[in-house]
């Protein structure tokens, strides 16, 4: 019996210490994403990035099914990021919702806090009109 608690305290403790860590990197109420009508922008800002290989940004339409990466951030030091989702006019859904993953040099890659959601309209014209800018960039 002793053996199966050591066990359960040492997987409980990794956990807390994962949840803990991404915790620490992004500066807690500063996560927000934004719509202006046409992309949608994602910002926070950092504390301790010691460790830190990579922010990945993932995206997912509405609030149900899986979750695709759509872009990834270098860390910097300690400052503002910001993300801008240039595709998401392409796409039809008024309802996205966005997350963060925090990956270490030591392989840990924890999620930072609850997925973001975020209403998104695009009109026809501007999904156009983006489309044939996208062709040029």
């Amino acid at each position: 019996m002793t053996g199966i608690r050591i066990i359960f305290c040492t997987l409980f403790l990794v956990l807390v210490s994962s949840l803990v860590a991404s915790a620490d990197v992004i500066r807690q109420g500063t996560l927000q994403a934004t719509s202006d009508g046409i992309d949608v922008t994602i910002r926070w800002m950092t504390e301790d990035e010691t460790a830190v290989t990579m922010f990945e940004i993932e995206r997912r339409g509405g609030t149900d099914g899986a979750f695709a990466v759509i872009g990834n951030a270098d860390p910097k030091g300690a400052s503002l990021y910001e993300f801008i989702d240039h595709s998401a006019f392409l796409k039809t859904a008024s309802l996205y919702q966005y997350r963060i993953k925090v990956s270490f040099s030591d392989g840990r890659a924890p999620y930072y806090t609850a997925p973001l959601t975020v209403s998104h309209t695009v009109s026809g014209v501007r999904r156009t009109w983006g489309s044939i800018k996208a062709m040029f960039r």
